[in-house]
């Protein structure tokens, strides 16, 4: 059997002397000056990983409607159930 998995990691993203009157507008501030995508292109000193993982999620490979995909949780090992996608009519 043959598996493609996603393996949803967390990283930190620092980003330095923002302007703002509070720490939320300051996060704003932040999320909106960073093009994620863009972060990963590159060696970038003020990213690295966050050592921890969100979820999993586990394709069989050749179940093109994905009924046999799987969720886990930041283990990697216990299962995690996420609303079902909905049918397409």
């Amino acid at each position: 059997m043959k598996y493609n998995v996603h393996i949803f990691t967390v990283v930190r993203v620092k980003v330095s002397n923002i302007e703002a009157l509070s720490q939320r507008e300051a996060m704003f501030h932040a999320e909106n000056q960073i093009h994620f995508h863009d972060l990963f292109k590159k060696d970038n000193p003020e990213i690295e990983w966050a050592e921890e993982h969100s979820h999993a999620l586990v394709d069989e490979v050749g179940d093109e409607e994905y009924e046999k995909s799987k969720w886990y949780g930041p283990d990697l090992k216990t299962p995690k159930k996420f609303p079902d996608r909905p049918k397409e009519t």
